[in-house]
Formats: C-alpha cells, sequence, structure tokens
C-alpha cells in the first residue's frame, strides 16, 4: 500500500480513527522522527578520526533538536547526545557478496525458540523477527508499512479491512501463503496476545473471513485504527494453516517453525546455538528497504544465535572476533568498546524503561499501600545506576511513553519523584503486611535484574519488609511469573517506543495480573480516539491512573548497549531492533 493510498484513507472517514490515533502513517510519520533507533559511538579507525569535524557538526545540530512530546510540547531531550563519528554504513553505501556465517551472542537460551505469539520474551522475538514476517512491518519511524500485502483498503465507516495478500510468497516449507494461512495465523492471534484480544473483543460475530485465496477480510463492530500498528509488531507473524491446526494456543515446537522471511529455521541445540539458513525462496518486496520493512536481501549463508549468559564473555568476544555481534554487552566496558579496534559500539535510543512489577492477584501486594510504600523508599537514580553502572545510559522520566515519542506525558510526576522511608515505614504498618518474606524472582542473565533487586531490596528492608531473591536462570524466571502463587514481585523492563495502549501489563494475563476496569475504558479511548487534544488528555489520564494504582513502580529509562564488528558490512545501527539481512561480510 502506497503512501498516496495512506494519505487517501485519511481524507475519508477512517482519519476519524485511522493512524493519527497512533501517531502512524504519512501523517505522523514527520512527529516520529524524533522516536530513534540506535547510535553508533566512536570507535578507533581511521574512518572515524576523519570525520571528527564533521561530527561535532552534526552533535551542534542535534543538542538544537526538540522532539514533540504530547500535545505538541516540545522536549529538550535530543536522541543524538552521544553521536558517532561517522554516519553508519547502509546497505546502498557497499557493494555486498553473498557467503559467510554471522555469529550473534544473545543473553540466553529463549523459552520458546521463535514464537513470539506465546511468549513476550525479547530472545524469542528477536529469533522470531528473522524468520517470519506479518501483514505490516515496522518502517524506521516505526509505524507500520505492508509486508505480506499488496494493498488494503478500510470501509468509510472505519469497520471493515480488506487485506489484499501479494501473489507467490513462499512459506519456508515451499507452499504458497493464502488467506487461509493468515486467517488462522491471525485467529491465533487473538487468542493468544494482549493486543490481539483487544481487537477480536471488537470483532463482528465471524468478522475474520478469506473472501478468496488472494483477500481477508476483517469486520469490527467500533473503529480502531490502532489495528495496523498492532499487526506490525512481532507477534501478528503469519505461519501456515497447518501449523495453527497442529499446535492451537500450545507453544509451538521446532519442528513447526514455518514462516515466510529472509531466514529459515536449521537447527537448534539447547543452550548452544540456533542456526537459521538464508531462505532461498524468498519473496522480497520492491520497495526500498525502511527499518523492518520494504526490501530484504540475505547475502550470508548462515546466522548463528548463540546463547552467551555472561555478558562480560559476549563484550569480550566481541573484541576477540569470535562473536560478530552481541545484542547486550557490559555497560562497564563502553569505554574499552569505544577504543577497540574493529568494533562499533551502539547505544540504543529511546529503548526501554525497568519497573518494580507487583504481584496484585493474590499475596502481600494485593494491598495497594503496601505497593505505595516500597515505590517510596528507593532512591530512582541511585537504583538506575546499580542496575546498569553507567548513569550515561539511563535517564529519570516518569513517562510510560520515552520523550522522544509524541505519546509522552508527565502525569504522575509527584509520585514518581517521590521518596520517603519516614512515610514507607508508617504504610507498612498500616498494611495488612504480615512479616513474611516478600519473593522476588531475578535473574543474574539479565544483569540490570538482579543488580536492582539487590539494593532495592536493602531499601526495602529498611522499612521493615522481609526480602527473600529468588535467583535462576532467565528462563526460569518466564516461566514462574506466571504463576501467581510462587512470588509477590520481579522486575519488567518494557518498551519506551511503544503507544501507552500497545504496553503488555494492559492484559490482565500479564504477569503481574493488573484488573482495572478505568484502565480498560482508558485503554479503549486511546485506541479510539483521533482528536490529538483529547488523545494526550486520555493519555495523561491514563498515566495518574497508574500512580495512582501502581501496578508497577516505573525506575527510570535504560539504553541498552550493543556492539558488532566492523567486518559486518551495511548493518543498520540506527535501526530499533536488530536483523541481518540487506548487509554482508568483508
Amino acid at each position: 500500500m502506497s503512501d498516496g493510498i495512506i494519505r487517501s484513507l485519511q481524507r475519508k472517514s477512517f482519519s476519524r480513527r485511522g493512524f493519527l490515533v497512533a501517531g502512524l502513517g504519512v501523517a505522523g510519520a514527520a512527529l516520529l522522527q524524533a522516536c530513534g533507533g540506535q547510535e553508533p559511538l566512536e570507535t578507533a579507525t581511521s574512518a572515524s578520526s576523519a570525520s571528527t569535524s564533521s561530527s561535532s557538526a552534526a552533535t551542534s545540530a542535534a543538542t538544537t533538536t526538540t522532539s514533540t512530546g504530547g500535545a505538541g510540547t516540545p522536549t529538550a531531550e535530543s536522541t543524538t547526545a552521544a553521536v558517532a563519528t561517522s554516519a553508519p554504513t547502509k546497505p546502498a553505501d557497499v557493494e555486498h557478496k553473498k557467503g559467510g556465517t554471522i555469529n550473534v551472542a544473545i543473553i540466553g537460551e529463549p523459552p520458546v525458540t521463535a514464537d513470539a505469539m506465546f511468549t513476550t520474551n525479547f530472545i524469542t522475538t528477536d529469533i522470531t523477527r528473522q524468520i517470519y514476517e506479518g501483514l505490516f512491518a515496522q518502517d524506521s519511524k516505526l509505524g507500520p508499512k505492508p509486508m505480506l500485502l499488496d494493498a488494503f483498503e478500510v470501509s468509510e465507516d472505519g469497520l471493515t479491512y480488506t487485506f489484499k495478500l501479494r501473489s507467490g510468497v513462499k512459506f519456508h516449507n515451499g507452499d504458497t501463503m493464502d488467506a487461509d494461512d493468515v486467517v488462522a495465523s491471525l485467529t491465533r492471534w487473538g487468542k493468544m496476545t494482549g493486543r490481539g484480544k483487544q481487537i477480536f473483543a471488537l470483532m463482528a460475530p465471524d468478522g475474520l473471513k478469506a473472501a478468496d485465496p488472494q483477500t481477508v477480510t476483517l469486520a469490527l463492530t467500533q473503529p480502531a485504527g490502532v489495528l495496523p500498528v498492532f499487526l506490525a509488531l512481532y507477534e501478528g507473524f503469519i505461519t501456515t494453516k497447518e501449523v495453527c491446526d497442529a499446535i492451537g494456543t500450545n507453544k509451538m515446537p521446532d519442528d513447526q517453525i514455518v514462516g515466510t522471511g529472509p531466514f529459515k529455521f536449521k537447527e537448534h541445540q539447547v543452550d548452544r546455538y540456533i542456526k537459521l539458513d538464508r531462505f532461498e525462496d524468498y519473496s522480497a518486496r520492491n520497495d526500498e528497504a525502511d527499518g523492518l520493512a520494504g526490501k530484504k536481501v540475505v547475502y550470508i549463508d548462515e546466522l548463528n544465535i548463540i546463547p552467551v549468559p555472561n555478558i562480560s564473555v559476549a563484550t569480550s568476544g566481541v573484541i576477540t572476533g569470535e562473536y560478530h555481534f552481541a545484542r547486550d554487552v557490559d555497560n562497564n566496558q563502553l569505554d574499552v568498546l569505544k577504543t577497540s579496534p574493529g568494533v562499533t559500539a551502539i547505544i540504543k535510543k529511546p529503548g526501554g524503561w525497568i519497573c518494580l512489577n507487583y504481584n496484585k492477584k493474590m499475596g502481600a501486594f494485593t494491598d495497594k499501600k503496601l505497593r505505595q510504600a516500597v515505590s517510596m523508599c528507593f532512591d530512582r537514580e541511585q537504583t538506575l545506576i546499580a542496575a546498569y553502572g553507567v548513569k550515561e545510559l539511563t535517564r529519570m522520566d516518569p513517562s510510560i511513553a520515552a520523550p522522544e515519542t509524541i505519546w509522552y506525558s508527565q502525569a504522575g510526576k509527584d509520585v514518581y519523584e517521590k521518596v520517603d522511608q519516614e512515610e514507607a515505614k508508617k504504610l507498612v504498618q498500616e498494611s495488612s503486611y504480615d512479616g513474611s518474606p516478600i519473593r522476588w524472582l531475578t535473574t543474574k542473565e539479565y544483569l540490570y535484574h538482579y543488580n536492582t533487586a539487590a539494593y532495592v531490596q536493602q531499601q526495602m528492608e529498611a522499612i521493615g519488609l522481609k526480602v527473600e531473591l529468588l535467583v535462576s536462570d532467565w528462563a526460569t524466571v518466564v516461566e514462574r511469573r506466571a504463576k501467581p502463587e510462587v512470588y509477590e514481585m520481579l522486575v519488567a523492563g518494557l518498551s519506551g517506543s511503544w503507544m501507552p495502549a500497545t504496553q503488555l501489563f494492559n492484559d490482565s494475563s500479564w504477569p503481574g495480573f493488573w484488573e482495572s476496569e478505568q484502565r480498560d475504558e482508558l485503554v479503549g479511548k486511546m485506541i479510539e480516539e483521533s482528536d490529538p487534544n483529547k488523545l494526550q488528555q486520555t493519555i495523561d489520564a491514563y498515566q495518574a491512573l497508574i500512580y495512582d494504582e501502581l501496578p508497577i513502580m516505573k525506575i527510570g529509562d535504560n539504553f541498552s548497549l550493543q556492539a558488532i564488528r566492523d567486518e559486518v558490512v551495511g548493518f543498520d545501527t540506527g535501526a530499533n531492533d536488530w536483523y541481518f539481512w540487506n548487509c554482508s561480510l568483508k
């Protein structure tokens, strides 16, 4: 679907409920330009030193740039505060040759290899991204662009979507994608994911149909302009009808991993590697590459994804050349990475944010007073420093959506900034807390999880609480956090790039189990609202509700640190997520 068609849709009644609600499409693209991806940092190469003067000019220009926060309110935070001395090498800048294997270090073994409908764990979603595609994909501005679609239409009343599928798209098993595959995949998405459930709650009876082999229709009972952005996210992937029928809502086994993406699954040895091959029959789009959207070409023969739970090992592995790319590296080695020949360090902004996530289904934190006590017992800045070690990679901010987005809000700032241990002690005494140990699920595979827990544990004990850290591997944390009877709290890492309506904790079944009728009402309004000022008011009310009910307590923003070797050419360091199409090996 072209930009012209999107503009045409916006001129119709769909514009009242359409892309504007999620800051999407052509109208929203300009506002989303501040939603940066990753920043390459200076490396010790001749190319970096040769471009110092141009970098200085770029830095000067960047520091005067503002992003739009909320309803047009400028925010001073720049996404390019730590710019590279040379621009990232884009695929068009180099001549690519086929061949070779790229070794990627990831933080640990995925809880499920490539089923992002089954889990929100980012290790799984990172792998899913390489193998699968959806009807839409996120472009470099985080807006949706058609991927498996030739076009789509929306009725004048905004209630019916008609999706025209691309013809001749092959699955990894050799079958050709058709409408039945899409209907089966979206049906599974609607049953298993929070965003899918939101859409299916608005769907008319028998509203999802295969009109013909290349056409899918989706009928709603009320407009949901946010649908394209939901379908552009990682869990909206398309697989075969046969796979969906075979596994239903169960975890996808490795022998059922069948997508349409540029890489196909080859082999998985637990805790050793996950191997993906170039899909020779991949049906690439013809439009220009743009983030996760557009044309994808795989030049390498194989992508070797290796669990490396120790980030110090991953960091040194990139420096020595054992790994070409590390998704997570040691924050304390930032200066070392900056000066390591042949290595580029990348700071990803806006990145994510971390919070304390309270179990609200059963146990001590069903009492709001105890949530209030813990939320005001610890210093945010000191916790961020304890978690990440490098202040340069953190930011204190109350907003659920980062300042670089159009959904920024300062509602609840007074609660976010309040730290008062004496008042916290009084709230503990007034609460129903009975002195039992508060069980905190954590892991050292994500060291910031453990560091946060260890620091906040001390502050909680200072106000009269007993805290027990239950340390395990990340896969065990993911398994146990779904069982409310086994824990009271954990750390959650969430995206700062998402529209607030799409946050994972809006799903009451997501770990933490936040039930709130007022939240559901406000999320519904965010999904439907088109007027920018009313949308901002709704976002403010939603964020104020979070700081009132305290299902979570935001600690602050974090910018992840990654590293890549220079022999990988064409890698897009500005992308919001990592991928290895449109790049090659020297």
